[in-house]
């Protein structure tokens, strides 16, 4: 009787982890969800990876998406104004629940600092570039986060991006700008 009393309890408690789905999958399906940073697809392949590979490709801020499907490794979506489908994959290197993770780059609304944009900020959130001399929170914008597994905190001076799987590019920040773009 003991074992089963502590079966039961064991079962209850797993039940209880799991919880209720993350409220990003209340996304999906919805109307009125759009890009929080501009995206970097590799346009060939219609495809995006959570280590933020800085590919050719450009789905900029604030774009409206339809938010498809979602398991444990890949989101899909469309962008609303092209038609375009996309596959976004997770990878370790988030070093983040994907829901959390996801979170970051797609919400209900757009970022309230985008309409303060001017000057080196705007340019390179609109060309989807980093610039000397913009703003920490312009570079998010403008290319998404880093890596957390290389650049853990966005307090650093020190942020590193990756072109692609072999290619890497650092931008250094004195004073919460831009100083220097080491690629």
């Amino acid at each position: 009787m003991h074992r089963v009393l502590v079966a039961g309890l064991l079962l209850a408690l797993a039940c209880a982890g799991s919880g209720p789905p993350p409220a990003f999958d209340a996304l999906l399906g919805s109307p009125g969800v759009v890009t929080l940073v501009n995206l970097h697809p590799d346009e060939a392949r219609g495809r995006l990876f959570a280590v933020n590979y800085q590919q050719r490709g450009l789905i900029p801020l604030c774009s409206p998406v339809v938010l498809l499907e979602r398991n444990h490794e890949r989101l899909v979506f469309d962008v609303t104004a092209t038609g375009r489908r996309y596959e976004y994959y997770f990878h370790k290197a988030a070093a983040e629940p994907f829901p959390d993770h996801l979170a970051r780059y797609f919400g209900t609304s757009c970022p309230p600092e985008r309409d303060a944009l001017a000057g080196v900020d705007l340019e390179g959130v609109e060309r989807g570039v980093a610039r000397i001399g913009m703003t920490k929170e312009a570079v998010v914008l403008a290319i998404g986060y880093p890596p957390r597994h290389v650049t853990p905190s966005l307090d650093a001076d020190r942020w590193v991006y990756w072109k692609n799987r072999f290619n890497r590019f650092v931008i250094h920040f004195s004073d919460g700008r831009v100083r220097s773009i080491q690629d």
